[in-house]
């Protein structure tokens, strides 16, 4: 099928064209570079779509867009064109760029899959994709592009051709996931997990059920739903219109998974008497993993196709990522948290077999709203009772009270540091790792706690006590 052409562009979003249609190469033959929105990313014939932001116009940007090279530039007013460049102007940038998505979406015949979940989505749609690619030809969301921008612009990289799409969906408030599902127009939806993610904006786990299961609402009658086993998902899926296969290790599971076994970074099961093996860290990933094992029946794999494309999965980085620095293991698991994501990780250290110290360095998690004292308390606590660790070193707004959970749970005051910032605290990390110690680092992406981890790769190797 022919690329999309600036005649396309113009008919599905309006607006006002600049130089006139008269004065640019033929509308219906000029076709379109990829859509980029960071002025920094242009290259050479790309389209720059300057989105507003909360702190910033994209249109500003324009001039340094063409400057890159761009080729043209959707903007929300005037800007100087270069001679043989085209500028489109509209109303508003991002309901323009719903619209250029779903014309997109208009012309995919394929399975569109939409993942929603608390937690585990990035990791789900990964295992999705890495089953069907083999044997299909499809597009994913590229990183966690999930969000009023990311979900349009991961849209725009479905061609008509495709067998499929694994879309992630994300959301902070309620109604989000309802305006996603609806733009995507998704035909499987699956839900990982319900847990407290994102409290501040949804106001408790009832409230985090309901706008999950917005996307079981938006799945046509000839569609279907794959969910993971969940008090809090059987709950919110119990008006779901469509079939429903459920994963897990229940008996009421439609996949379900037996003899489960983690350690020395695999995980392994089986389904229905075929034995998956995955070269992953932690037995959280078994959800994701039974997911896209229900996913691909539905679109005709079997069993043994499956398990072969699994066993290749290989994890993005900074999720349970395993490596060594100085003599000592590190879990670098720092693309996130939520409470559900910290009680996982803190299960992987625990299962560490390890004659070593397990170690502690968390920041905050963010977005639980009034409940941020309580959970971080309740962390505090897990950490010394669930996985028994030695030393913890909290950083952030709340450190104080993770560092409280865990005295109160027993550890003594000199074993529990908080700190203002992941980079106040490098000092007593840098410190108190010795070779043989087993260190989760972890917490939510605003705290990029992956500079604990960089910072650790410098500091020189310690002699063990």
């Amino acid at each position: 099928m022919k690329q999309p052409t600036l005649y396309n562009l113009h008919e599905a979003i309006g607006g006002k064209l600049k130089p006139a249609a008269g004065t640019v190469a033929d509308l219906s033959v000029t076709t379109l570079g990829p859509i980029v929105t960071d002025s920094r990313q242009i290259a050479p014939g790309d389209v720059f779509w300057a989105i507003r932001g909360p702190r910033y116009d994209g249109t500003d940007f324009a001039h340094d867009a063409f400057n890159r090279g761009a080729a043209g530039a959707i903007v929300r007013r005037p800007v100087e064109v270069p001679p043989d460049r085209w500028m489109l102007k509209v109303d508003d940038t991002q309901r323009a760029l719903w619209q250029w998505a779903a014309w997109h979406r208009r012309r995919f015949g394929g399975t569109l899959i939409a993942v929603t979940g608390s937690v585990g989505k990035t990791t789900t749609r990964q295992m999705i994709d890495t089953v069907l690619r083999p044997r299909l030809a499809g597009s994913a969301s590229p990183r966690n592009y999930n969000n009023h921008i990311g979900v349009p612009l991961s849209m725009l990289a479905i061609e008509p051709e495709h067998d499929y799409a694994v879309l992630e969906l994300g959301a902070s408030s309620p109604g989000e996931i309802a305006a996603l599902a609806g733009l995507c127009a998704p035909k499987v939806g699956v839900i990982t997990h319900i847990g407290d993610a994102h409290l501040g904006g949804f106001g408790s786990r009832r409230g985090i059920a309901r706008s999950k299961t917005e996307l079981l609402a938006a799945l046509p009658t000839s569609g279907r739903a794959v969910l993971v086993d969940n008090p809090w998902v059987r709950h919110a899926a119990s008006g779901c219109k469509v079939p429903i296969t459920w994963v897990g290790c229940g008996a009421e599971c439609d996949v379900r998974a037996e003899d489960v076994s983690t350690g020395a970074g695999k995980l392994t099961f089986r389904v229905q008497g075929c034995d998956f093996r995955l070269p992953v860290w932690g037995r959280h990933h078994l959800s994701a993993a039974l997911a896209a094992v229900a996913v691909a029946r539905t679109m005709g794999f079997d069993l043994q196709q499956i398990a072969a494309a699994l066993a290749d999965f290989h994890p993005l980085p900074m999720r349970c990522e395993v490596i060594d620095i100085r003599g000592a293991t590190v879990i670098n698991d720092t693309y996130n948290a939520s409470p559900t994501a910290m009680h996982a990780a803190l299960e992987l250290l625990r299962d560490f077999d390890t004659q070593g110290r397990r170690i502690v360095v968390c920041g905050d998690m963010a977005e639980l709203g009034d409940e941020s004292v309580r959970l971080h308390r309740r962390l505090g606590n897990e950490i010394v009772t669930l996985c028994r660790a030695e030393i913890v070193i909290a950083c952030g707004q709340f450190a104080r009270d993770v560092v409280d959970g865990a005295r109160a749970a027993g550890l003594p005051p000199n074993r529990a540091v908080p700190c203002r910032s992941a980079a106040e605290a490098l000092p007593y990390i840098g410190q108190a790792i010795l070779p043989g110690d087993v260190v989760l680092v972890k917490g939510s992406r605003v705290m990029a706690m992956e500079r604990v981890v960089e910072a650790l790769r410098q500091y020189p190797r310690r002699r063990s006590a």
